[in-house]
C-alpha cells in the first residue's frame, strides 16, 4: 500500500470534513435546523444519508470476519437491514414522516400519551446508539492496526475530527459528508472487486483446504434484529423525520437498500476469498483488509482503506446526531430556554457523547458482537410497542408498559437460560403477550366506565 498518498487521501477528507461543519452550521436557529435540517431533506440527499448511515464497520469489516469463518450465510446480517431499508421504503418511513415528530421515542407521548414511557425508550435508544458508536470505535481501531498504525494518538486524531464537525454543523453537516462518502465507497468497492485476480485464485483454490465453520451460526439475531431495529432506529427515523416529503422516503430507502446489500456482498466475498487462500489476519488486524491487500495491487490498496476510512466515519457520525438528538428533545426541550441556547446545549451534548465513547473502544473488541447486543436490546424492547402504537387503531398505554416490561425480562432472562426456540423470537412473542394483556385490561376499564356512565 503506499503510505503516503493514503496519508494525503485522509488529510484532504479531514480539512473537507472540517470545511462541510463550518459552512454547515450557518444558519442554524434552532433545533429543527440543527437535527432535521428544517425538514428538507430531498431524494439524492436521503438515498445517499440512508446508505452511508448503515454502510458502516460492521457491515463491512465485522461481516467479511465472519465470512472468513462461516462462509456466504454472514449474507443474512446485511439482508437484515437491506429488508429494513425496504419496509422504510414500502410505506413505514412516510408513515413516520407524516407524524410530524423529532424522535422515535417522541411515539411514546404522542400516541400513548405517556411522558414517562418516552422518557424510557429514549433512555434504551441512546444506550443501543451508544454500543453501536463503540462498536464503529472498535471497527477504526482494527482499521489502523491493519495499517500498522497502533499509536493511540491518529486514533484520537480521527475520533475529533469526526466529532468536530458533527458538533459544528449537526445533521446537515451528516448529511453532506455521507454523500460523498457514499459515492466514494461505491466507486472503491467496484473498483476493488473488478481489481481481483482470479488466475491466482484458482491456483490457490487446489491447494487450500476449504473448511468454513457454519455450525452455530446465529442467522436468527443476524437477519431478524437488524431487520427489526430499523423500525425503532433513532438515526433512520432521524432521517425521515427530516425527508422534505413522505412519497421521497419511498425510492430513497429502496435505492439504498439494493446499494448495502451489493456493498456487503463485496466485502464478504473478500472474507470468503481470504479463507479459501489462507490469508490470515495477525492480531486484531481486519482480514478484510488483509484480503484486499492481497488480491489487488497497492493503488487499489489505497483506495480501499481510504474507503473504510469513510464508511466508519459515515455511520459514527450519524449515531453521534442522534443521540444528540435524543438527549436534547427527549430529556432538555424547554419553553424557556431559547432556540439558540438549545442550539448550544445540543452541541455541547453531542460532544460530551462523542468524547464519552472513546473509552469503551479500549474495552471491548468483538464489532458484530457489540452491534448485535444494541439491536437486541432495544428490539426486544421496544418494537412491539412502537408497531402497535402505529399500526393499531385503539393503542394501549397499559399495553405499551406491559409490553416492554415482558420484553426486558426475555431479554435478561434468556440471556441465562438455554431455550429450544430462539431467545429473540420469544422474547419479542413475550413482548407482544405483555401488550395484548395490557390492551384487554384497557378495554375491561373502558366498558367499566361507560357501564358507570349509564
Amino acid at each position: 500500500m503506499n503510505i503516503p498518498f493514503f496519508s494525503v487521501i485522509i488529510a484532504l477528507l479531514g480539512g473537507i470534513y472540517i470545511w462541510i461543519g463550518k459552512r454547515s452550521s450557518k444558519n442554524v436557529q434552532s433545533n429543527d435546523d440543527y437535527f432535521l435540517m428544517g425538514r428538507g431533506l430531498g431524494v439524492f440527499q436521503l438515498s445517499l444519508t440512508l446508505l452511508a448511515t448503515q454502510l458502516g464497520g460492521g457491515v463491512l469489516l465485522g461481516a467479511a470476519q465472519e465470512a472468513y469463518q462461516k462462509g456466504w450465510i454472514v449474507l443474512f446480517y446485511p439482508l437484515g437491514a437491506t429488508l429494513g431499508l425496504f419496509a422504510l421504503g414500502i410505506g413505514f418511513g412516510a408513515k413516520l414522516r407524516k407524524l410530524n415528530i423529532s424522535t422515535i421515542a417522541e411515539i411514546f407521548e404522542k400516541i400513548y400519551k405517556s411522558r414517562h414511557q418516552r422518557s424510557i425508550a429514549s433512555g434504551l435508544s441512546i444506550l443501543a446508539l451508544f454500543l453501536i458508536l463503540v462498536a464503529q470505535g472498535i471497527a477504526a481501531q482494527k482499521f489502523f492496526i491493519a495499517m500498522n498504525i497502533e499509536s493511540p494518538i491518529i486514533f484520537i486524531l480521527f475520533w475529533a475530527i469526526l466529532i468536530a464537525y458533527t458538533v459544528m454543523g449537526g445533521l446537515k453537516a451528516v448529511v453532506n459528508t455521507d454523500i460523498l462518502q457514499a459515492l466514494f465507497i461505491l466507486i472503491t468497492l467496484g473498483f476493488a472487486f473488478f481489481s481481483i485476480n482470479f488466475s491466482n485464485i484458482a491456483i490457490s483454490n487446489h491447494q487450500v483446504s476449504q473448511n468454513m465453520e457454519s455450525s452455530s451460526v446465529p442467522w436468527i439475531t443476524w437477519l431478524f434484529m437488524p431487520l427489526l431495529f430499523m423500525f425503532i432506529e433513532q438515526d433512520m427515523g432521524q432521517r425521515c423525520f427530516a425527508a422534505k416529503k413522505p412519497k421521497a422516503i419511498s425510492v430513497s430507502a429502496i435505492s439504498a437498500g439494493i446499494l448495502l446489500l451489493v456493498s456487503a456482498s463485496i466485502a464478504i466475498y473478500f472474507g470468503i476469498l481470504a479463507k479459501k487462500l489462507g490469508i490470515q489476519a495477525l492480531g486484531n488486524a481486519s482480514i478484510l483488509i488483509e484480503s484486499v491487500k492481497a488480491l489487488t495491487n497497492p493503488v487499489v490498496t489505497t483506495l480501499f482503506m481510504a474507503a473504510i476510512f469513510m464508511a466508519v466515519i459515515s455511520t459514527a457520525d450519524s449515531l453521534l446526531c442522534s443521540i444528540g438528538s435524543n438527549l436534547s428533545y427527549d430529556f432538555l426541550v424547554s419553553k424557556k430556554i431559547s432556540a439558540k441556547k438549545q442550539v448550544w446545549i445540543s452541541k455541547m451534548l453531542t460532544l460530551i457523547t462523542g468524547l464519552g465513547s472513546l473509552g469503551l473502544v479500549y474495552i471491548f473488541d468483538n464489532v458484530v458482537t457489540m452491534l448485535m447486543l444494541a439491536y437486541e436490546l432495544s428490539v426486544c424492547i421496544l418494537f412491539v410497542p412502537i408497531i402497535a402504537a402505529l399500526l393499531s387503531k385503539n393503542p394501549s398505554r397499559i399495553g405499551a408498559y406491559l409490553s416492554m416490561a415482558s420484553g426486558a425480562l426475555g431479554f435478561g432472562v434468556f440471556r441465562f437460560i438455554s431455550v429450544p426456540i430462539p431467545k429473540e423470537v420469544l422474547t419479542i412473542f413475550l413482548s407482544f403477550i405483555g401488550y395484548m394483556i395490557g390492551r384487554k385490561i384497557d378495554i375491561q376499564r373502558t366498558y367499566a366506565k361507560q357501564i358507570q356512565e349509564d
